[in-house]
This record gives C-alpha cells, sequence and structure tokens, in this order.
C-alpha cells in the first residue's frame, strides 16, 4: 500500500469553485477519495478474512487480539470493520468498565479478562482495551498505586506465556498510534458531532494535558512487555482504515495454512507505513524527539490510611486459588 499522499496544491480559486459545487475543499476531496480507494481494498481483505473464519473450523484456532491505544485512536471503529462480514457466533468483543476494588488484586487483575478467552475452538476475541490498561490509562492517569503499576510489570509476561501461549491461542498484540494534532482534532469533532458526544469522558478531556505521561507508560510497555512469544504491533492509526487492513493481515498469517493459499491471490506483507515493531517504534520517538518532553516518572496513586485499613482487611479474608488464577472468600472454620 503506498504512503498517504500530501496535498501538494494550493488554489484558493480552486477551492472556491470546488466548495460552491460541491461544499468540500480539494483537501477534503482528496481525502475522501483516498479514503474510498482504501475502502475498496478493506473489503478485498475482508472477503479473505472469510476464508481464514471458514479455515478455523477445521484447523481449530484460537486467537486473541488486544487493542490499546491513546484515546482517539479508533480502536473500537478497527474493530468494527474488522469484523463486519464475520459470523457472530464465531467472535467476542469485551470491553470493561472501571476495576472494582477486588478487581485490583494481583492476580485478579489478569483473572477478569480470562473467562473471555477463546476457550472453545474455531473462536476470536477482541480486547478493547486489555489488561495492560493498568500500564497505560491507570498509571498516566495516577490511578493506581506504586505497587500495582510494579507487580504488573514483573507478573504481565508470565501471564501471557502461561494463560495463552501455552494454551495454544494465537495471541496478537496491538498498540494504535496516533499524533498528538490528530488526537486533538479529533476530540474537537467530539464535541462538534451530537452522535459522537457521548464518547467525551474526564479521561478524554485530559487525554491532551496527560500526553506526556502516557508516552513515558508507552515507552515502558513498548520496552519491557515486547517478547518473542508476544511482539507488540504498533499500528499507525492517523489514516482510516489502514489498520484495519494491517489488523487483518496478521489475523490471516497467524494460520499458515490459510495465508499460504491467501498469499496466491493478494499480498499479506505488512504495510512499511503502517505496521512498526517495538523496536522500530522506540527507535521512531527517539527521531522525532518524542522523549525529549516525556516525563521522568508517574505520580501513582497514595492511598490514605482508611484506605489501607479497609485495603488490608478485604485481603485478610481473601486466598489465592492458582487453579482459577485468582482469589476467593477464605473459608469460615465451623464452631467447634
Amino acid at each position: 500500500m503506498n504512503k498517504p499522499l500530501n496535498r501538494q496544491i494550493s488554489d484558493p480559486r480552486v477551492d472556491k469553485l470546488l466548495l460552491q459545487a460541491t461544499g468540500r475543499t480539494l483537501e477534503e476531496l482528496i481525502a475522501l477519495s483516498r479514503e474510498d480507494d482504501t475502502l475498496k481494498v478493506l473489503k478485498t481483505y475482508r472477503d479473505w478474512l472469510a476464508l481464514w473464519e471458514e479455515a478455523t473450523r477445521d484447523t481449530k484456532d484460537r486467537v486473541i487480539v488486544t487493542l490499546d491505544w491513546r484515546d482517539t485512536a479508533w480502536k473500537w471503529s478497527n474493530i468494527k470493520r474488522v469484523t463486519y462480514d464475520l459470523p457472530n457466533s464465531r467472535f467476542t468483543l469485551k470491553a470493561f468498565p472501571k476495576p472494582t476494588t477486588i478487581d485490583r488484586f494481583e492476580h485478579n487483575h489478569f483473572m477478569k479478562f480470562m473467562p473471555f478467552f477463546p476457550w472453545e475452538n474455531g473462536w476470536i476475541t477482541f480486547f478493547d482495551r486489555s489488561w495492560y490498561n493498568r500500564a497505560w490509562v491507570e498509571a498516566a492517569m495516577w490511578f493506581c498505586t506504586q505497587e500495582e503499576y510494579d507487580w504488573f510489570m514483573q507478573n504481565v509476561a508470565q501471564f501471557e506465556k502461561e494463560q495463552i501461549i501455552e494454551q495454544w491461542i494465537k495471541f496478537i498484540k496491538v498498540y494504535l498510534s496516533v499524533t498528538k494534532s490528530t488526537q486533538k482534532e479529533r476530540l474537537d469533532l467530539r464535541k462538534q458531532r451530537i452522535r459522537k458526544r457521548y464518547k467525551i469522558s474526564p479521561i478524554d478531556q485530559q487525554a491532551q494535558e496527560k500526553w506526556n505521561y502516557y508516552t513515558l507508560a508507552k515507552a515502558k510497555i513498548l520496552e519491557l512487555t515486547d517478547s518473542k512469544d508476544a511482539p507488540w504491533t504498533v499500528l499507525d492509526s492517523n489514516e482510516k482504515w489502514l489498520s484495519a487492513v494491517e489488523i487483518i493481515k496478521a489475523i490471516i498469517n497467524s494460520n499458515e495454512e490459510v495465508s499460504k493459499i491467501v498469499w496466491k491471490k493478494i499480498d499479506l506483507t505488512p504495510d512499511k507505513w503502517v505496521v512498526r515493531t517495538a523496536k522500530q517504534e522506540l527507535a521512531r520517538m527517539k527521531k522525532i524527539w518524542d522523549f525529549k518532553n516525556m516525563k521522568d516518572d508517574f505520580h501513582f496513586r497514595k492511598l490514605d490510611e482508611s484506605a489501607e485499613e479497609e485495603l488490608q482487611e478485604i485481603r485478610s479474608n481473601l486466598v489465592f486459588v492458582p487453579q482459577s488464577y485468582s482469589y476467593r472468600e477464605k473459608k469460615m472454620k465451623k464452631d467447634a
């Protein structure tokens, strides 16, 4: 896929005529034309994703796709575009609200995701925000404690290895990347469009303000949690449709038998203008001075004395169960 085009010519007379005739400027028409061309490509890849879906009924592949991002990176839009032609009976989409106190306990942070893993053959699960939300949003927005963050970073690789890779589940770990200017433009559009206003939240409103904390979170995660078994795929989400095509390519490529067939018909090579590895993204961030204004550390959440006591009281009544990878209430001894 070619590199996205930039507007090369600006003629006020042409813009005026186009605005009168169509209500759109030359720049807007170029963007719409590019979107239309890319949508045609997306539809083609959707057709071949349908072949992958049919094949998984025989190969019994199970796949997890996680999408993590800064606000406005179009993770929900990408999921809709990818799953548009998939039968509802073959995939699951899961997003989670604000974690409860019990959710915050170490293993429980992972456990709440596990019931939605594709345990049945031939299933695919998309997570709209994954367990990495602790190290993205919670760390950048100062919602988690230092202990919660450190425990997560020390144990996430083992969790993915034991509960995903060793369970023979294919794992596609995606970070959707947007520029600060693109994010601002999309946040402004949300305020202007009535149908998009429901997406506005206090977290969204602080996205630009906390940009440098999110950059710190991104750098730490890409550097410390990228592995051979569970590598990060970084997608440029500034352009519509393009990242969705790359997600479809990654899903098809996860099945070697199907990808050999599809390769004969369409190109499944990752688009170098859209797809980057974790190392490539970190190098790019260094080159464009992303690290220059990045914060040195997070302002972690501090628990007051009463909150700490409440937490300890809850914890004292729980016991960790390795089989279920979670905590349960202790059984009370019967009176003699």
